[in-house]
């Protein structure tokens, strides 16, 4: 890979639905002599990995398996779950687009009957095993279970609709300042013409510090080479020792016109107090560049001032 990842980019298959029964109950075999049908439902809103994997378990839970997938509507969904990010048409559409899917029944019911299962010749129901509640009970899949219909899945930890929407919560401003850069209007987002303008201050300070950050180690090295010519030569813990600028000076022939500035400017005070001068001179210097250094390297551990 370009980066180093290639081959550290792909998840283990998870195992078949059905390789154990629901707590509780037991499922039957299987008919032979032809195709499992097999049904899942559910909102799949902000169709994700974790949606495709559970579909992935139920297609292979039988080597000849059929899959119909039910996606309920926008009204009984967003009566009993809320509002959802994607509508009914975008839902459907996402699970048609998927390997695993071999049908899509729309505006499935929230809760399955048995008239259901036998309209669409259903063999079995795949799900996880978690009771699930509503106000028809405390697990509207338990006469499945009791049936023998059931079908065990297994969640993909961290991945849900839910968990996804968090993130973005949480990095709401990180987000915002990502579409605003991209050129989403403020309306379009939502928010005010002040907040916008204290995200764009954010995303400012927060380039120009990136940009000292990345660079450093260049600039770094060329400011620790200016301010050497303020270190006293004669000082034993000198950056540059006194024979190598003596050397320097015989090759140059001559002092610097900044150089020779500086010893005219100070010609006047005695030699210690010249001495003292440039310590100091040096001594801040090189503070400034540690402090400067040290705050911009130091990890954010509380929240950027507007």
């Amino acid at each position: 890979g370009e980066n180093g990842e290639a081959g550290k980019m792909r998840m283990a298959p998870p195992p078949p639905a059905g390789s154990v029964d629901p707590v509780g109950y037991k499922t039957n075999p299987p008919p032979k002599g032809r195709q499992v049908r097999v049904y899942a439902d559910g909102v799949f809103d902000m169709f994700h990995l974790g949606h495709m994997r559970v579909l992935q378990q139920a297609k292979t839970a039988f080597p000849d398996t059929y899959l119909i997938v039910g996606v309920t509507g926008d009204a009984e969904t967003h009566k009993r779950k809320g509002l959802t990010v994607m509508s009914a048409v975008e839902r459907a559409e996402s699970l048609r687009h998927c390997r695993w899917v071999d049908e899509v029944i729309e505006d499935c019911p929230w809760v399955i009957t048995m008239p259901f299962l036998e309209k669409n010749k259903i063999d079995y129901v795949a799900h996880d095993d978690l009771p699930y509640g509503a106000s028809e009970g405390d697990d509207i899949y338990k006469p499945i279970k009791e049936r023998g219909m059931f079908l065990v899945t297994e969640r993909t930890e961290g991945v849900s609709t839910t968990g996804i929407i968090t993130k973005i919560i949480r990095d709401y401003e990180q987000y915002v300042s990502r579409q605003l850069k991209r050129g989403t209007k403020r309306q379009e987002l939502n928010i005010s013409w002040l907040k916008k303008n204290e995200l764009d201050l954010k995303r400012h300070v927060a380039e120009i510090r990136n940009a000292i950050q990345n660079n450093w180690t260049t600039t770094g090295r060329e400011l620790s080479k200016d301010f050497q010519q303020f270190w006293q030569p004669s000082r034993p813990t000198s950056p540059q020792n006194t024979t190598q600028l003596i050397g320097s000076s015989r090759r140059n022939g001559s002092r610097s016109s900044s150089s020779l500035n500086r010893g005219r400017s100070n010609s006047s005070l005695p030699s210690d107090s010249r001495n003292t001068t440039m310590d100091f001179a040096a001594g801040y210097a090189m503070g400034l560049i540690g402090g400067v250094r040290g705050w911009m390297t130091r990890p954010d551990s509380r929240p950027q001032s507007p």
